[in-house]
């Protein structure tokens, strides 16, 4: 069943399933190089008026309410209007083909154009080929699948070196079957579905193309992306330093242009993951430094970009273990450094008022037999003790201990 889109007399929107015998997996705009499938930028007034304009795709997984027809995603354009971006299929045979077709999607609907290609059998050795426009548009908010073979076209001959055109003709609004019939027979050519003229957001999904009962089909979807992590040691003690490597490729193994990798963390046992740091992972694996304080989870996480699918790490466990505990010692007194050979800058504490009951004699002295005189003591005592019990009160001196020693060694 066919309908006509609005404001596009010429187009042709299809509602009954295509029948796809394959289907191929492009990863971002990574198609095939069996050249049946490529994406292409034309022109929408003419099919070499283009305007100069670079190319930025996006990956999307569709509007809520409306998945992509096919897998999980779409590549998409955001043009500037003029262009048009879409599929281009070339073909052995025009008469055999009875596929060609994408499905579009633009949330405010847009704009688009099919071109046709064919080289008439009398034109077989020259670079001459007859090419017709048809002007294509999707309503808003809903997939739409657009079949090329189906429309009806105003021709042109080009001159395909020379990228000119040559006449028109062979008649102003013909579908490829009528075309066929007028040149005389059937030959290769090609056909292209594109969207942007308008300069409308859009995204595109399911690209086919085939004959009778040997269609391939093209499910758009994003680049994959595989990321690791590596950890200079899994034990340490709180604070101690653990370094974390990340590293982000491609499916195929290429570095990602402007890629970046977040890390994350989270404690053991619990919590969601949170940002520690971005870096940066075009050019290099990026390394980073962290000090737990407590035993944690790291990851190095990529998120979704235009082009490519976000992936994660594996998980990196650091356990923070407990530091030994040093046994503790008796508090003595702080050592002084030559006690007995640097006199105290104080008097002895010794009281004046009770002299010692035996004062030591010195080396050169004979002691004597006559009960001694009381004298008060020297102001540096002996260092040796005197033999005799010691009183009781008041406690024996101890030497000074300076200010700055500590009561622990």
């Amino acid at each position: 069943m066919t309908a006509g889109v609005a404001g596009c007399a010429t187009a042709v929107l299809v509602s009954a399933p295509a029948v796809a015998d394959s289907t191929v997996t492009v990863r971002g705009v990574g198609f095939p190089d069996d050249g049946l499938a490529q994406l292409t930028m034309v022109g929408c007034s003419a099919l070499y008026d283009r305007i100069d304009e670079p190319l930025a795709p996006f990956i999307g997984r569709g509007a809520e309410g409306a998945p992509p027809p096919l897998g999980n995603r779409a590549v998409g354009y955001d043009l500037q209007g003029g262009n048009a971006v879409g599929s281009l299929h070339y073909v052995d045979s025009m008469a055999d083909t009875t596929t060609a077709e994408l499905s579009v999607y633009a949330g405010d609907g847009a704009s688009g154009v099919a071109y046709a290609g064919i080289q008439a059998p009398a034109d077989a050795d020259s670079d001459d080929v007859w090419i017709g426009r048809a002007s294509v548009s999707a309503p808003a908010g809903a997939w739409t699948r657009v079949q090329a073979t189906e429309l009806s076209y105003t021709w042109t001959k080009y001159d395909m070196v020379a990228q000119r055109a040559l006449t028109t003709g062979p008649a102003p609004n013909a579908t490829m079957e009528q075309v066929l019939a007028a040149l005389g027979g059937d030959g290769p050519g090609f056909y292209t579905i594109g969207f942007g003229c308008d300069g409308a957001r859009f995204s595109m999904d399911a690209w086919r193309i085939g004959t009778g009962g040997n269609v391939t089909s093209y499910d758009l979807e994003g680049l994959t992306t595989t990321t690791t992590i590596v950890g200079s040691q899994r034990e340490v003690r709180a604070g101690e330093e653990v370094t974390l490597t990340g590293r982000l490729r491609l499916g195929m193994g290429d570095r990602l242009r402007r890629g970046t990798l977040r890390l994350e963390a989270k404690p053991v046992g619990g919590g969601e993951f949170q940002l520690v740091e971005v870096l940066e992972a075009a050019a290099t694996d990026p390394s980073v430094v962290v000090r737990p304080a407590e035993s944690m989870v790291y990851r190095f996480r990529f998120v979704d970009r235009p082009l490519a699918e976000g992936s994660f790490s594996e998980s990196f466990r650091v356990t923070v273990v407990a530091t030994e505990e040093q046994p503790e010692l008796p508090q003595t007194p702080g050592p002084t450094e030559s006690p007995t050979e640097q006199p105290s800058d104080s008097p002895s504490e010794a009281p004046t008022e009770h002299p010692s009951e035996s004062p030591t004699a010195t080396p050169t002295e004979t002691p004597s037999q006559t009960p001694p005189t009381e004298t008060p003591p020297t102001e540096t005592p002996s260092a040796e003790p005197s033999g005799e019990p010691e009183p009781t009160t008041p406690p024996e001196t101890e030497a000074p201990v300076p200010d700055e020693a500590s009561a622990t060694p």
